[in-house]
C-alpha cells in the first residue's frame, strides 16, 4: 500500500467554505487512485481552512499528472458552494505535485485539475491529459456564448444581468457590497438634497460645489478653482482622462483656415505660425469622429453635438495653450474661429464645446470601446480558447478578473437603451451605437500599442507629459516580463505556429474583437514569437495601465460639472460677442443630469476594495521556479518605476510649477491588474 499525502486550501473570503461532502481521486502515469473522502475530524473545508488527509493506493502511480475533485451534497443539507485555492499532492518519496484551481465548486459535480506545470498542446502526450484538454475547451465554449451588443462592435459574453454569470467571475462579497452600498449612498444623498430631480438650470455655478463637498480631491479642489485658465485646458490634454487625441500639425488642415494674423499675438513676437509648425510646436485636437453623430434627448429634451477642431501651441515655457478653436468640421460665416482674445465668455463657451466633445470621445472610446469592450473580447477567447494549464491562460487569467461582471453591469444600468448614458450625455444609446462603430472601424493595432501610438500622434517628445512618460516605463517592464514568459514555453517561431489553442485564441479575437477588419493590422494567426510577445503585452498593458489611465481620474477631472460636461442643451454659436454667463449656464447640464453623471463617475473612480495592483498574482497559476522568478523581477521593476514616480511628483507639486498636481494614475501600486470597475 502507497501513501500520499493530500493537502486542500480552501479560499479565505467569504462564503468560500462548504459543508459538502469532497472526495478526490489521484491520477498518475501508473494508474489511478481509488475515490478517496477527504473527511478528518470535525469541520474540514471551512473559510481559509488548510487540511492535510492520506489517499492510499495498492501500487505508486508515478508521476501524478490529474486529480479528480468530487463535491457531494450531504442529505438534509443545503447544497452551497465551494471555493478551492488549491490542492497539493506529496508522494512518499517526498516529491510535490501541485494543482492550482482558484474556482467555484457548486452544487454536486466532479471537477478535473491538472498538475500545475504549463503546458502547450505540444508539450502533451499521455492520452488521458489530451483527452482532459479538449474536454476542458468544449465545456467552457457551451457556458460562454458570445452575442451582438451593438453591430459593428466588439462582441462580448452572452449574459443580459449578473445574476446570469458563472460565480467565478462575479464579485466577490466584500466587494459587491462595497459596490452596491456606495451607489445606493450617492443616490439617496442628492435625493435629500432635493438636486437629483430639479430640471432646472444651475442658478450660479458656485452651486455645483454643493453636489459633492465632502468627497473633494486634490486634483478636483485645483480644477474647481482653474478651469477657465488657458495653462490648465492644454494640460488635460497630456495628463487627463483622455490623453490620446492630441497630435502633431505639420499643416494647418483646409478645413480649419487659421491665419498668422489670428494667432500672432498668442505665439510670441520672435516667431511666426509657419516656423511653429516647422519646429513641430503645433498640435491638433481633431473630434471628426463626432460628425453625424446624432444627438439624443435628456428630460425629454433634444441635445446637441459638436465636431470641433482645437490648435495648441507648446509655448517657449514648454506650456501647451490653446490657440484657436473652431466648433464644426466646416469652415464659414457660421463657424467662427474662437481666439485667447475673444470676450471671456466666448472663449470659456468655446473650450467648454471641446470639453464636452473630449467627454463623448473619452467615455466611449477611450474608456468603454478600446479597454472594457476589447478587454472582455481578450477575456471571452481565453476563457474559450484555453485550458487551464496553457501558459498563455496563466498567463492572462490574473488580467480578466471581474471583467464580465463589471462590463455585463453597465450594459444593464450604464450604455443601454434607457440607461444613465442613455439618460444623461449628449448623444443618447443611438449616439452611443454610432460611435462605437465608428471608433471600431479606426481601430488599429498600432494605436493600441503605446510606443507606436505616440510616434504615429507625433507627441513621443511632448515635455510635462507624464502618462507618457510612466505608460512607457510599465510597457517596458511588462513587455520584459511577458517576453520571458514566453521564451520559456516557446522555443522558436515553429512553436508558436503550430500551436492550435494559440492560434484559434488570436483568430477568435480577430473575428470577435475587431470584426474581421483587415487593415485594423490586427494578427488574424502568429507566425513569430516576436509577434506573439507583442500582442501579449498589448491586452496586458490595455487592461491594466491603460484602463487605470482613463478610468481613475474621472472624478478628479469630472466633479466640476464644466470642465467636462455631459451634454450640451443649445448649439454651438454661430456668431462672437453673444455668449455671457447666464446663457452659459442654460448651455450646459442642467441639475439633475449633472447629477447623474457626477454620481456615476464617482462610482467609477472610488477605490472599489478588494483590489490586486498590477504585477501582484495571489493566486499562483504558475507552480515552477522559472515563471515565479520573472514575476518576481516584474514587481522588482514595478517598485523602481514606483520610487521615481514619488520622485517626480515632489517635484510637481511645488508651487513654482505652472500646473501643481501630481499625476497618480499611472502609479503602479494604484493600476490594478484587470478592469474591474
Amino acid at each position: 500500500m502507497v501513501k500520499y499525502n493530500v493537502r486542500v486550501v480552501t479560499g479565505n473570503f467569504l462564503l468560500s467554505g462548504t459543508l459538502d461532502s469532497i472526495s478526490i481521486t489521484l491520477v498518475g502515469t501508473e494508474g489511478e487512485s481509488p475515490k478517496t473522502a477527504l473527511d478528518n475530524w470535525g469541520l474540514d473545508f471551512y473559510r481559509g481552512a488548510v487540511s492535510d488527509y492520506k489517499v492510499s493506493s495498492h501500487h505508486d502511480l508515478g508521476e501524478i499528472v490529474l486529480i479528480r475533485l468530487y463535491k457531494e451534497c450531504k442529505p438534509l443539507v443545503a447544497a452551497n458552494k465551494w471555493y478551492c485555492d488549491n490542492v497539493t499532492v506529496t508522494s512518499p518519496d517526498g516529491k510535490a505535485f501541485h494543482f492550482p484551481c482558484y474556482q467555484w465548486m457548486e452544487g454536486c459535480r466532479i471537477l478535473e485539475l491538472r498538475e500545475g506545470a504549463a503546458k502547450t498542446p505540444a508539450m502533451d502526450t499521455l492520452p488521458v491529459l489530451l483527452k482532459v484538454r479538449k474536454e476542458e475547451i468544449q465545456r467552457r465554449q457551451a457556458s460562454y456564448e458570445w452575442k451582438v451588443y451593438v453591430e459593428g462592435v466588439p462582441h462580448c459574453l452572452d449574459a443580459d444581468s449578473i445574476n446570469e454569470l458563472e460565480n467565478n467571475d462575479k464579485f466577490s462579497f466584500t466587494r459587491a457590497v462595497l459596490f452596491l452600498e456606495r451607489s445606493s449612498t450617492k443616490i439617496i444623498e442628492h435625493k435629500l438634497r432635493g438636486y437629483s430631480d430639479s430640471q432646472e438650470s444651475w442658478k450660479d455655478l458656485d452651486d455645483i460645489k454643493k453636489v459633492f463637498w465632502f468627497s473633494k480631491t486634490d486634483v478636483s479642489e485645483y480644477i474647481t478653482n482653474n478651469w477657465k485658465e488657458d495653462i490648465f485646458f492644454g494640460y488635460q490634454f497630456l495628463n487627463g482622462v483622455n490623453p490620446r487625441v492630441l497630435e502633431r500639425c505639420a499643416k494647418i488642415p483646409s478645413n480649419f483656415p487659421v491665419t498668422q494674423e489670428m494667432v500672432a499675438p498668442f505665439l510670441g513676437g520672435s516667431t511666426t505660425l509657419q516656423k511653429e509648425l516647422e519646429e513641430g510646436r503645433i498640435f491638433i485636437a481633431d473630434y471628426r469622429i463626432l460628425e453625424d453623430v446624432p444627438a439624443g434627448l435628456n428630460n425629454g429634451r433634444r441635445q446637441h453635438v459638436a465636431a470641433p477642431l482645437c490648435l495648441l501651441h507648446l509655448s517657449a515655457q514648454d506650456q501647451l495653450l490653446p490657440l484657436a478653436i473652431q466648433l464644426t468640421q466646416s469652415p464659414g460665416p457660421e463657424s467662427p474661429i474662437f481666439l485667447p482674445s475673444d470676450s471671456e465668455w466666448d472663449w470659456i463657451l468655446a473650450k467648454t464645446w471641446v470639453r464636452n466633445a473630449d467627454f463623448h470621445v473619452h467615455q466611449a472610446l477611450t474608456h468603454l470601446l478600446r479597454t472594457h469592450l476589447l478587454g472582455e473580447a481578450f477575456a471571452m477567447a481565453v476563457i474559450r480558447q484555453f485550458p487551464l494549464c496553457h501558459p498563455i491562460y496563466k498567463l492572462l487569467i490574473p488580467h480578466m478578473r471581474y471583467t464580465f461582471q463589471i462590463n455585463t453591469a453597465g450594459r444593464s444600468r450604464l450604455f443601454s437603451k434607457g440607461g444613465i448614458f442613455d439618460k444623461a450625455t449628449g448623444i443618447g444609446f443611438e449616439g452611443l451605437a454610432k460611435l462605437l462603430q465608428k471608433g471600431t472601424k479606426a481601430m488599429t493595432y498600432s494605436s493600441l500599442c503605446l510606443p507606436e501610438d505616440l510616434e504615429a500622434r507625433g507627441v513621443s517628445s511632448l515635455p510635462n507629459f507624464h502618462y507618457k512618460d510612466d505608460g512607457l516605463k510599465i510597457w517596458a517592464a511588462t513587455e520584459s516580463f511577458v517576453s520571458g514568459i514566453i521564451d520559456l514555453y516557446y522555443r522558436d517561431d515553429h512553436s508558436v505556429s503550430e500551436d492550435p489553442e494559440l492560434q484559434a485564441w488570436i483568430e477568435e479575437i480577430f473575428n470577435r474583437g475587431f470584426m474581421g477588419e483587415k487593415s485594423s493590422g490586427i494578427p488574424s494567426s502568429f507566425s513569430t514569437v516576436k509577434e506573439l510577445k507583442k500582442f501579449l503585452t498589448m491586452v496586458i498593458f490595455a487592461c491594466s495601465t491603460q484602463h487605470a489611465a482613463v478610468n481613475s481620474g474621472q472624478f478628479d477631472f469630472g466633479s466640476w460639472m464644466p470642465n467636462s460636461p455631459s451634454s450640451m442643451r443649445k448649439p454651438p454659436p454661430t456668431t462672437k460677442g453673444q455668449a455671457n454667463e447666464d446663457n452659459y449656464r442654460e448651455t450646459i447640464p442642467e441639475i439633475n443630469t449633472t447629477c447623474i453623471i457626477l454620481s456615476t463617475v464617482w462610482l467609477l473612480s472610488a477605490y472599489p476594495g478588494d483590489t490586486i495592483p498590477l504585477g501582484r498574482y495571489p493566486d499562483e497559476h504558475f507552480t515552477e521556479e522559472a515563471p515565479k522568478k520573472l514575476i518576481v523581477a516584474f514587481q522588482k521593476c514595478l517598485i523602481e518605476i514606483s520610487k521615481e514616480i514619488d520622485k517626480r511628483n515632489e517635484a510637481l507639486v511645488q508651487k513654482d510649477n505652472p500646473v501643481p498636481l501630481r499625476y497618480e494614475y499611472l502609479y503602479p501600486p494604484m493600476v490594478e491588474n484587470s478592469i474591474s470597475i
